[in-house]
C-alpha cells in the first residue's frame, strides 16, 4: 500500500533531522546505525519517486481534462453569442412591428395576450467633440489619479535606497518545476 504524500514528506524530514543523530558525543559515526538510516533514506528517496511520477500523471490527466472543457467552453461561448445574435435579431423585429403599431394608432405600447406588454421607450444620448482641449475649463476635466511606478520603486530598492511613505517587502515563492 502505497503512503500519502504527508506521511512520505514527514518521513523524509524525520531522516534529515536524525543525521546529526548518528555520531555519538565524541562524533564516532554508529555504522550500524547509519547504515540502517541510509537503508530508510533509500526507501523514502524510491517513495518519493514513485509518488511524484504518480503526481504528475495525475496532473497530466487533470491539465488534460482542463484542455477538454476549454475547449467545450468555446464551443458553449460560440453558441452563445449565436444565441445573442438571433434574441438581438428578433428585438429588431419586435421594433418594426412596435414602430408599426406607433404609424397605425399613435401609441408605442401593446398588450399581448398573455396580459404583458412590450413598447418603444425612448432614451436620449448626447455625442461629444472637442474641439481643442486646451480651452476647455477646468470644471469639465477630470484627471486621473497618481499611480505608483512599482518598477522605479523595486528598481530604487534593490540600489538601498530608503524612500519615505513606501515600505518595500520582498516575497519568495517556490513553485514546481518539471522536466521531461
Amino acid at each position: 500500500m502505497s503512503r500519502t504524500t504527508f506521511d512520505i514528506s514527514a518521513s523524509a524530514r524525520v531522516l534529515a533531522a536524525q543525521l546529526m543523530d548518528i555520531a555519538d558525543a565524541e562524533g564516532e559515526v554508529n555504522e550500524s546505525r547509519y547504515d540502517e538510516w541510509l537503508a530508510q533514506v533509500g526507501q523514502v528517496s524510491e517513495e518519493i519517486g514513485h509518488k511524484l511520477q504518480a503526481l504528475r500523471a495525475v496532473r497530466a490527466r487533470l491539465l488534460s481534462e482542463a484542455g477538454d472543457l476549454t475547449a467545450e467552453a468555446k464551443r458553449v461561448s460560440a453558441r452563445a453569442k449565436q444565441r445573442a445574435g438571433e434574441a438581438a435579431r428578433v428585438r429588431e423585429y419586435m421594433a418594426e412591428l412596435l414602430a408599426a403599431h406607433r404609424e397605425l394608432h399613435g401609441e408605442s405600447k401593446v398588450s399581448t395576450p398573455d396580459g404583458s406588454f412590450v413598447r418603444l421607450n425612448k432614451r436620449t444620448s448626447y455625442e461629444i467633440t472637442v474641439m481643442d482641449m486646451d480651452i476647455v475649463s477646468e470644471d469639465y476635466l477630470t484627471r486621473p489619479e497618481p499611480k505608483l511606478n512599482k518598477v522605479a520603486v523595486v528598481a530604487a530598492h534593490k540600489e538601498g535606497w530608503i524612500m519615505d511613505g513606501i515600505d518595500v517587502t520582498e516575497v519568495v515563492n517556490e513553485h514546481v518545476m518539471e522536466g521531461g
